[in-house]
């Protein structure tokens, strides 16, 4: 009864207060942390995009730059059929990601990157490929003075080193975000500590973990529908990101409801305090 009289004698807009200041920091630290532990780890992200709807859209996306290159280098397929296997396109996608992901400075060149996608091309497009695909390496042999720069231009190699900065300063703010975020949970456990008794503490705490995993559930749940809600194919770049984000949108709706039965069970036993 006490502790009830306490959480009385103050201000309800102080209380609400709290609650909503926890429950946006709980859901900010949640949300980049694992935008770090999976958009920005070159390891999860080729994982994530080898199984599942992903690898359908990373293996047409892989083929569009590829039958691009192909254009620029004279041996264009005729229709749209995909001229690279799973197994093909499986490497090419993982170099990216390892160019464009992880922890990296700043880039200025996609020089390597292309040396490296040339080299994938020549090994990875052997007896078992389609006749197009080996038109295109025949291509790609007799171009070999220019072979870098049709790479670089064929599969916007300028986008990928654009995403690896961008990668880069996000992953800088992010760092920056959850130390600021951090800072301010302890100052209002400080605040707190010195206004409420433990079962209240745990209980406006717990509160704001409830809150904090129902947006969670809520804003990602609508992010992982929009695929099968909305056609995407004309969105580009954000069409092709949305359908591979998909999936790793449901992980993040998990962790919502986890956290949401975890802060309940606490937030029920010290709700008579």
């Amino acid at each position: 009864m006490e502790s009830r009289q306490e959480l009385h004698r103050l201000d309800e807009k102080q209380v609400q207060h709290y609650k909503r200041s926890l429950a946006f920091i709980i859901f900010s630290v949640i949300t980049l942390v694992f935008a770090m532990a999976t958009f920005m780890n070159p390891i999860f992200m080729k994982h994530h995009i080898a199984g599942g709807n992903s690898s359908v859209v990373v293996e047409e996306n892989v083929n569009y730059k590829f039958d691009r290159f192909a254009k620029i280098i004279g041996a264009a397929s005729a229709g749209n059929k995909n001229m690279l296997t799973s197994e093909q396109t499986e490497p090419i996608a993982d170099a990216i990601i390892d160019y464009e992901l992880g922890i990296h400075w700043f880039k200025a060149d996609s020089t390597d990157l292309a040396q490296q996608l040339e080299h994938i091309l020549k090994t990875k497009i052997d007896d078992n490929a389609s006749t197009e695909a080996k038109a295109v390496k025949q291509a790609l042999k007799k171009r070999s003075e220019n072979a870098i720069y049709a790479i670089q231009i064929g599969f916007n190699l300028s986008g990928s080193v654009l995403a690896a900065n961008l990668e880069t300063l996000f992953m800088v703010i992010n760092v920056v975000l959850i130390l600021l975020c951090i800072a301010a949970g302890i100052s209002i456990k400080q605040e707190l500590h010195g206004h409420f008794s433990r079962p209240v503490k745990i209980h406006l705490t717990t509160a704001a973990g409830m809150w904090a995993g129902f947006w969670l559930m809520l804003i990602f749940v609508v992010l992982a529908a929009l695929p099968m809600l909305l056609d995407l194919s004309n969105l580009s770049l954000i069409g092709y990101l949305l359908e591979i984000a998909s999936g790793v949108f449901l992980e993040l709706v998990i962790v919502g409801a986890v956290l949401f039965v975890i802060s309940a069970i606490p937030w029920q036993l010290t709700s008579d305090h």
